[in-house]
């Protein structure tokens, strides 16, 4: 277990560097205002997307032998699991929240609050660290991708509800176009039909190139808005909203868990065919539910007319906290399994 800890350890050490430039940046005032919003929308309209084709089109030989050898059937059961456990976690996660912020007087920080303990940033922040915790593992990295999708569907339906406490507010169109829908949507189709899959084609193998190196960036890019946040923000701001804290612990510890109680049921149901590293069926939506808040949080509280200040302590503090949160949880919960 001292190998575990002392592994997501260095992982979180490593994400804390990247927030560096960025805290520096804008402390040097080398950063202007918009700075942030740029940033964030090349890596929500950008890196996401190209996150989403790099985990599904492109693969070394190594590791698409290792995937054919798990087989499609299994992979579609096991991505199937996958799908009901993540849904299953936000979906209780969120009736949790409804019970504990019922009788908040103070309706769109609760809302705020809510969101927060509900969606991980299992993108940014998720994916990345389980290519890290698992040495890039095509197939770990593909379980967590299914998270993903439900976490997209889930934030621009649930996630516009907890920031507006409108349903009114939800678009179908606005789901259908986002950028990382659509990328999702084609990277499946390229994966199960390899045969157009241009990312895997000899004769062009230069093209694998662009979703390789972008989606490299969302880690950096990711932890670099952190920091520019981060040297925005008052402490005062930051650290003395109470519900802040709570949020932060549905968010980082009791999420997690509770996704790990989630996933005994389903667990038999691998059996033994199951294909290899079938663990992380279970394993990546814990990984996912045990990350810091999204960094959407903001954004859509600046969109949708939220409650931007709690949003922003919220996302900073929790994001803060979790550098400390995520090796103890994830040594704990790999101790269990």
């Amino acid at each position: 277990m001292a190998e575990i800890f002392l592994k997501v350890l260095l992982i979180m050490a490593v994400f804390i560097a990247f927030a560096v430039p960025g805290f520096a940046l804008k402390k040097l005032k080398m950063i202007g205002e918009g700075g942030t919003v740029t940033l964030s929308n090349l890596l929500l309209y950008v890196c996401q997307p190209a996150l989403a084709i790099k985990a599904f089109c492109v693969f070394f030989e190594e590791d698409w032998n290792t995937i054919q050898s798990v087989g499609i059937i299994n992979l579609l059961k096991n991505s199937g699991l996958t799908l009901c456990i993540s849904a299953l976690a936000i979906i209780l996660i969120f009736a949790l929240c409804k019970i504990i912020f019922i009788k908040s007087k103070n309706k769109s920080a609760a809302n705020v609050y809510s969101f927060v303990a509900v969606f991980s940033n299992c993108g940014f922040f998720g994916i990345p660290f389980v290519e890290m915790f698992t040495d890039g593992n095509p197939i770990a990295v593909m379980y967590i991708m299914v998270f993903n999708i439900v976490f997209n569907v889930m934030i621009w339906t649930l996630g516009i509800y907890l920031i507006t406490g409108d349903v009114k507010q939800i678009r179908l169109k606005k789901l259908i176009c986002n950028p990382t829908i659509i990328a999702m949507a084609i990277a499946l189709l390229l994966f199960f039909v390899p045969q157009i899959n241009i990312f895997m084609m000899d004769e062009v193998a230069e093209l694998a190139i662009l979703p390789k190196y972008l989606s490299y960036m969302t880690a950096p890019l990711s932890m670099i808005i952190v920091g520019i946040r981060l040297a925005e923000t008052s402490p005062r701001t930051l650290f003395l909203k109470k519900g802040v804290y709570l949020a932060g612990g549905l968010r980082m510890i009791i999420a997690p868990f509770l996704t790990l109680l989630i996933s005994l049921p389903f667990r038999g149901l691998l059996g033994d065919g199951a294909g290899a590293f079938s663990e992380y069926v279970y394993l990546a939506p814990i990984i996912a539910m045990a990350m810091s808040p999204a960094a959407a949080v903001v954004a859509m509280a600046e969109t949708f007319d939220g409650d931007r200040e709690t949003a922003t302590a919220a996302f900073i503090t929790n994001t803060l906290f979790s550098l400390v949160t995520i090796p103890l949880v994830m040594t704990a919960i790999m101790a269990i399994l």
